[in-house]
């Protein structure tokens, strides 16, 4: 090898490494901040995972449908005002644009992400999903507080994380359940919801924000090998803001599901229509 061409490979490889390892840290730093916490921000300046995408054209019997899966927040829980939750109301903006939209509401309070593997594999859950318009997703919130209880234990600069366990598991169902989604029906809208902090008192702040950026950079993960799928994150919108939470401290109230809706619609390329937020 002539000496220029020694000169031009101990270039290259190095140069070409560079560039890699800047496109790992930036595609890295750009999942942490769509589970990111701190001080309440405008959501407009909130980064959404892929850009809006028009809505998917209504049935053939004129109906939008959109297809809700989940757990509680899926089913409206602390939702006093009876107004269905988050996707009730992302149904009323797009009635308001005009759409004929109706809900098929599979939420379960209290289901992790292996009963909603399960849930997704059954024929009429398939069925219902394969007929859907928008599809609407909230868990794994579940299999992160059922596994908080050893948390108190926990120092904030411990080594062991005692949620670990859990989160390897819904990594993988999460995986699982998006590609199932996706199987049934290969084209509508996939929004999957972030995860918040409903227990502002229970652990230090330090532990509490490590821990919930881990698991929303985990949906994250999982939303990126599904076409059309992309996380709805919701942090921000609950930290320090103890009133967008119902009397239960857990759940969202009223105010707090409309935001979770705005957010959701401001992912989506409505026809024209202002999101209510309440």
């Amino acid at each position: 090898m002539t000496l220029i061409g020694r000169r031009l490979v101990l270039w290259f490889f190095p140069a070409a490494l560079g560039l890699a390892t800047a496109a790992v840290l930036a595609a890295g730093f750009t999942a942490a901040l769509q589970g990111r916490l701190g001080e309440p921000v405008d959501p407009s300046a909130i980064p959404v995972t892929t850009p809006a995408v028009p809505l998917a054209t209504a049935a053939a019997d004129g109906a939008f449908r959109i297809v809700a899966l989940g757990d509680s927040l899926t089913r409206g829980a602390g939702d006093v005002a009876g107004g269905g939750g988050y996707p009730e109301r992302v149904a009323a903006a797009l009635r308001k644009a005009g759409l004929t939209v109706s809900v098929d509401n599979l939420g379960v309070d209290g289901a992790e992400t292996g009963d909603l593997l399960r849930k997704v594999g059954d024929p009429d859950a398939r069925r219902r999903i394969a007929q859907a318009q928008l599809i609407l997703m909230s868990i794994s919130g579940n299999d992160l507080s059922h596994s908080l209880p050893t948390m108190s234990t926990a120092s904030a600069g411990a080594e062991s994380d005692p949620t670990a366990p859990a989160l390897r598991t819904a990594s993988l169902n999460l995986q699982r359940i998006l590609s199932a989604v996706r199987e049934a029906n290969g084209s509508s809208p996939i929004r999957l919801l972030g995860l918040y902090n409903p227990f502002p008192e229970t652990f230090d702040k330090r532990t509490a924000k490590e821990t919930l950026l881990k698991w929303n950079v985990t949906l994250e993960e999982a939303s990126y090998s599904v076409s059309g799928a992309s996380v709805v994150p919701t942090a921000d919108l609950f930290d320090e803001r103890p009133d967008r939470l119902s009397s239960d401290r857990f759940h969202p109230g009223p105010n707090g599901y409309g935001e979770i809706a705005s957010r959701i619609l401001s992912t989506l390329n409505l026809p024209a229509a202002a999101p209510q937020r309440s």
